[in-house]
């Protein structure tokens, strides 16, 4: 056998292949560069697009809205803000009323009076009976 044989065998590099050929092919890579640069072009391309579009939208809802359009309120009964606060309040008016003079009807004369009153005299001249009431 040959000196060039017993050389292949054992990772020795072989004479005629110390160096390096030249095996690129420039195709492959130029028809690659291509698909990357009209890729990236429309890539861009898209983006832009869209931002304009995004752009016309955010012109149009700057708009003002119609006065009918605008949010309302809805009717009682709302919810409480601060519902400590609000049974005070509604607790002061009714001590208020119930410990007070008052007029409940000016035009007919009809007075509210404190409750501790009122008691004093239901107590001194009594309920009216069924009986009383249908003969009066």
């Amino acid at each position: 056998m040959s000196e060039h044989a017993t050389h292949q065998g054992h990772g020795e590099p072989h004479a005629e292949t110390l160096h390096e050929e030249n095996t690129i092919q420039l195709a492959p890579v130029l028809i690659f560069a291509i698909v990357m640069i009209v890729v990236s072009a429309a890539t861009f391309l898209t983006v832009k697009i869209i931002e304009h579009a995004f752009a016309l939208n955010w012109v149009r809802s700057e708009v003002p809205v119609s006065p009918l359009a605008q949010p309302q309120t809805p009717p009682p009964p709302l919810l409480q803000v601060s519902s400590g606060r609000d049974l005070r309040e509604l607790r002061e008016e009714t001590n208020a009323v119930l410990t007070s003079y008052r007029w409940v009807d000016q035009q007919n004369g009809i007075v509210g009076i404190p409750i501790d009153e009122a008691i004093k005299i239901l107590a001194q001249k009594g309920l009216p009976s069924r009986d009383q009431a249908k003969s009066e």
